[in-house]
């Protein structure tokens, strides 16, 4: 995931809750608190290595960085772990609370 100018720790984080997904496991998603993941990882801290805390049990990991670190191959599966709302951005927060919800029309729907 490539650090968002908007988002560079959780302190910028725009909602109260925190949605992680994942395009390779579809059965690895979740959403956090925000004040549970700053009380875990400290409010400053990037928005990459939060990430990276949240998905460290992958069994895709991500390549290691450092010198030395053996290249991963092109196909090779790594984790696709990423924040949903922050890589969509949608105009309504999807943690807005019900009572502020405007009810809507859904189509098909009994009469």
């Amino acid at each position: 995931m490539a650090d968002h100018p908007y988002v560079p720790c959780l302190a910028y984080y725009p909602w109260v809750r925190v949605r992680v997904a994942c395009d390779l496991c579809p059965n690895r998603h979740g959403v956090y608190r925000l004040a549970r993941l700053a009380a875990r990882f400290g409010s400053e801290t990037p928005i990459a290595d939060v990430l990276a805390g949240i998905a460290a049990d992958c069994p895709y990991p991500r390549p290691d960085p450092g010198p030395g670190a053996r290249k991963l191959q092109k196909y090779s599966p790594r984790c696709h772990a990423y924040f949903p709302d922050i890589a969509n951005p949608s105009p309504r927060p999807p943690d807005l609370p019900a009572a502020m919800m405007r009810p809507r029309l859904i189509q098909g729907g009994k009469g």
